[in-house]
C-alpha cells in the first residue's frame, strides 16, 4: 500500500503577499470602524475577510492513498474515494481532480483541489496512476485552454 502525504502553506511561499493581505485587512477594519464606528460591523467584516484567505494563511495537510484522498484544514477535512474521480487538470500550482470526464463549470465546486509543496512530479505522478493518464485534456490544465475556457478544437 503506497502512501502520499504533504503540508502546503502557501503563505511561506509568498510572505510579500501575506503581509499585503493582512495590511488589507487592516484597512477594510479600520475604514469601517472609521465611517460606521460600530465594532460589530467591523468584526462581521474581517471575519467574512478572513473565511476568504484563511486557506492562504493556514497549512492544509495532504494524504494520497490507494484507496482514498484526504485533505485536512484547520476546520474541516474533505476525504473522496479514487473511484470519485473521472478525470484531472494540472496547473502551476496544483492538480484538480474531477468527477467529470471533461471539463465543466462545476468542477471547481465538486472536484478536490491539491496545491503542491515543492513536490510536483510525486503528486501527478501519483495521480497518473490512479487515474491512468487519459486523453490528452486531462493532463493539459488551464495552459492549453483558449481564453474563453474551451480546449481550440471543433465540437
Amino acid at each position: 500500500m503506497s502512501e502520499l502525504s504533504w503540508t502546503a502553506w502557501p503563505m511561506q511561499r509568498s510572505p510579500v503577499r501575506a503581509v499585503i493581505g493582512l495590511l488589507f485587512i487592516a484597512l477594510v477594519a479600520w475604514t469601517l470602524q472609521s465611517w460606521l464606528a460600530t465594532g460589530y460591523f467591523t468584526v462581521v467584516a474581517v471575519l467574512l475577510l478572513w473565511g476568504q484567505v484563511a486557506g492562504f494563511y493556514l497549512p492544509t495537510r495532504y494524504s494520497l492513498d490507494d484507496d482514498r484522498v484526504s485533505v485536512r484544514g484547520i476546520v474541516a477535512k474533505r476525504e473522496k474515494q479514487w473511484s470519485d474521480f473521472r478525470s484531472y487538470y494540472v496547473d502551476s500550482d496544483g492538480v484538480l481532480l474531477s468527477p467529470f470526464v471533461s471539463r465543466s463549470r462545476l468542477e471547481r465546486f465538486r472536484g478536490l483541489s491539491l496545491m503542491f509543496h515543492a513536490n510536483r512530479e510525486e503528486v501527478v505522478a501519483f495521480v497518473e496512476r490512479k487515474l491512468g493518464a487519459g486523453e490528452d485534456d486531462a493532463v493539459l490544465g488551464d495552459e492549453g485552454l483558449t481564453e474563453d475556457g474551451s480546449d481550440g478544437r471543433e465540437a
